[in-house]
Parts: structure tokens; sequence; C-alpha cells
């Protein structure tokens, strides 16, 4: 950014020497010192003003969101006369309807937080928020955060637009005593995981509980199958539009998720997450596909979190990780720029990570030498080595890689394959129209 400030005081004052000499010269000699000065006033420890910074309701909250509490702290010792603004806007949905309708009349906020999907790439389309990349590589970003908190904004935005601040995993749970009782381990590959739901159920164990009243819970599946089918290379192009859905990796992924429902608890398409871990939690299912947050859930309900495992989903013996984050995203318009990048200094400072490291001891925190391993349990530590994998990463489809109306169609998909009401043929046709009809492809 100083670069870019650098470049136009030194346009000015060419343009002005230009001219010509005498009092014309001595002008443009007074415009760079005036500018020169500006330039300076702009870093100025005194300087005055406000940054508005936008965030949903409970993140907007400084007590519990300690990372942005530190982060003001250690900005303000430095800039006691620059205000940052916290306004919390609701629900995230509610916010993202806030940023749309601000963006749109060109008054969005100097920074906010978002997830970092397919809900922002209007944005950073339309240049409305400002690339991070040169700011990224400077600071080093891949050295101190999850490699899928950056590679993610890559495939999506084909550059880092987002500060990273957390960044969470999607994967298998599974209940420690009854690995034990069966004599399983960890299973390399899907026909492997199979084998052992096969077992599970012929010994009357619901083998896989899934909160199928919410389809995004379904649809994980539905991603780990066009990984197996499709590889990295084609699972990724899915995603970015770059190959049609109506194809025979999409078609055999709906077959195998119709084929792997038949060992999800009954009734599951009216459970909830709660209802799926009171059986998991009483020993009546063995697995469930849930995200970080079901080790809080473990331990809300006064359980060991070392009486359950995690591992990836079995796509290959080096699977990729099912993994999302959020982030700080900044207003590409923003007349406080300078004073922004020195805020995005303080807030990824390694002081303010490790502090909501020690808060929430969970390993979501998306900079990495921030966590102290030694502080981990078991089942934390399982979900460190799988973000950590050297295979990479992978969005989810629904919400994070795809826009809201192709979502839409896809999740109402899923729900009709499970009950067979659809083939899976006529669902990836169904997808491919909805896609070519909203312009998806690229």
């Amino acid at each position: 950014m100083k670069k870019k400030w650098i470049s136009v005081i030194l346009a000015a004052v060419m343009g002005m020497t230009a001219v010509g000499c005498g009092a014309a010269g001595e002008t443009a000699d007074a415009n760079s010192e005036t500018a020169d000065a500006n330039s300076e006033t702009a870093l100025d420890e005194n300087v005055k003003a406000t940054l508005t910074y936008w965030d949903y309701s409970a993140n907007a909250d400084l007590e519990s969101n300690v990372i942005l509490k530190t982060a003001i702290e250690k900005f303000n010792e430095k800039y006691p006369n620059v205000t940052i603004e916290v306004s919390g806007k609701g629900r995230p949905e509610q916010l993202y309807d806030a940023l749309s309708i601000a963006f749109s009349a060109d008054n969005g906020p100097d920074m906010f937080w978002a997830n970092v999907g397919e809900v922002v790439s209007t944005y950073v389309n339309n240049g409305k928020v400002l690339e991070l990349s040169d700011f990224a590589q400077e600071n080093n970003w891949s050295d101190i955060f999850y490699a899928s908190a950056l590679s993610n904004q890559e495939t999506l935005f084909s550059g880092i637009y987002a500060l990273p601040k957390t960044q969470k995993i999607c994967g298998i749970f599974y209940r420690k005593d009854l690995y034990e009782k069966y004599g399983f381990s960890v299973p390399k590959n899907m026909d492997e995981f199979l084998e052992q739901c096969k077992v599970l159920q012929a010994d009357g164990i619901i083998p896989i509980g899934n909160a199928g009243k919410w389809a995004a819970c379904t649809n994980r599946w539905f991603d780990g199958f066009l990984e197996i089918n499709g590889g990295s290379e084609v699972h990724n192009q899915l995603l970015r539009g770059e190959t049609s859905i109506n194809c025979d990796v999409v078609v055999q992924s709906f077959y195998d998720l119709q084929n792997l429902s038949g060992y999800f608890q009954e009734g599951h398409l009216s459970n909830e997450e709660t209802e799926v871990n009171l059986q998991l939690f009483q020993g009546q299912m063995c697995f469930t596909y849930d995200g970080t947050w079901e080790v809080d859930c473990i331990t809300d309900a006064g359980l060991s979190t070392d009486d359950f495992g995690f591992f990836s989903f079995p796509s290959s013996e080096m699977p990729r990780a099912n993994s999302y984050g959020d982030g700080i995203f900044v207003n590409a318009s923003s007349e406080n720029q300078e004073l922004i990048m020195e805020f995005l200094k303080c807030y990824q400072d390694l002081e303010c990570y490790q502090q909501a490291f020690e808060q929430t001891g969970q390993v979501t925190v998306a900079r990495v030498d921030a966590i102290d391993e030694s502080k981990l349990s078991s089942l934390n530590r399982e979900i460190l080595d799988c973000m950590n994998t050297e295979s990479g990463s992978y969005m989810p489809s629904n919400e994070m890689a795809w826009p809201a109306e192709l979502t839409d169609c896809l999740l109402e998909t899923i729900d009709q394959i499970v009950l067979k009401e659809i083939t899976p043929e006529d669902a990836a046709a169904k997808l491919d129209a909805k896609a070519s009809e909203i312009g998806f492809y690229r």
C-alpha cells in the first residue's frame, strides 16, 4: 500500500515539473512538500479517524471475540485517536444482507467479517474489496496460517482477499469404545469404511448418525464422493464451475450417496444435530460427519473427548481436508486504507490468536503457531493432524464454493436422491440446468 501512495506522489510531482521552470517549478516543489507532509500525516500516530467494522452480533461482543478485542487494544496503543467502530448486524445472513445494501450504495464499512466463500465473490469480482495478496506475502501469511485458509481463497477468488480468523474442518467423529470392541482401525479408503458400517449394522449398532433435517449435513458425504470419483483436479473444477455438473463423476457420486444412506439412522431426514448426538453419546451409533464444533458438543454433554476419535473422509490413504474458514475483508473504496493496513498488522499479531486459543482451547484459530499442542486433547490433536495434511484441502460445495441459487438447488436435490425420488442422472441434469441458467460456468 505504501508503494501505491509513493507512486501517486511521484506521478504528481513529475506532472507538475513538466509544466516548466521558474514559478511552475517552485509550485511543483511546494506541492511535492505538501504531498510528502500529507503522506506522513496518514501514518502519524496522532491522526484522528474512525474505522468502521461490521460483524454478526455474537462476534461483535469483544469479550467473546478476543482476537478482535486484542487487535483493537494493540492498534490503539499506537493510534490512540483512531476509533474502531464495531457494529453487530444480527445473524450472519442478516450481516450479508446489510453488506449487500451498503455496497450497492457505495457505502460499505471500512472492514467486515465474512465467511471465505461465494457470499463475497460478487464483491471480489466487482472490485469492492481490496486484494491482499501482496500484503499477505510481505507478512509471511503462508508461514503462519493454515494452508487451507489461503488455498481456499486462491481456488475461489484467484487471490488473497481476507485476513484469516478461524479455519474449520469437517470430518468423521467415531466412538473409540466401539472401535476397540470390533477391532477396527481408521479406514484407509471407502471400501474399508463401508465394511465397518456393515459389521456394525449386522450387530444392531447404527453405523452413521446423519442430521438429515439439514441437507447440508448429508451433502458432506456427497462432496467426499466427488473427491473419490473425480480426484482433486475434477473436484476443484466442479467447485469452480470449470466443467459441467452433468458428468459421470457427479452421477456416480449420487449413486454412492444413495447406497451409503442405507447406513444412516431411521428417520434421519427429520433429525437435527442434537438428536444425532444424543444417540451417539449413548453409544447407539458409531459415526457422525460433523465439524470441529462437535468437540464442544462432547464436552458440553459432560463426556470426555478422549473417548472419541476423528478422521477425514476416507477418499484415499492421504485424503484432503474438507475445510472452510472466515476472515476480515477490506473495502477497496475506503479513504483510510493506510490505517486499515496498520490495523491488520495488529490483528495478525501472534498474541491475538494465542489469546483466542487460550480462551477456547480449540484448533480452529487460523494462526497455526498460536496453538499449544501440549494443551490439546487426543481428539484435538487428531483434528489438527487432519487440518495440516500435506495433501491439501477442498471447500464444501454448498454455501462456500457454489452461489446461493445453485446451493438451494443442490440441497433440494440431495434430499430427493436420498429418498430416491429422482435418479442420479436426473439429479446431475437438474443441477447442470440451474448452473447454466444462473451463469455459474466459467
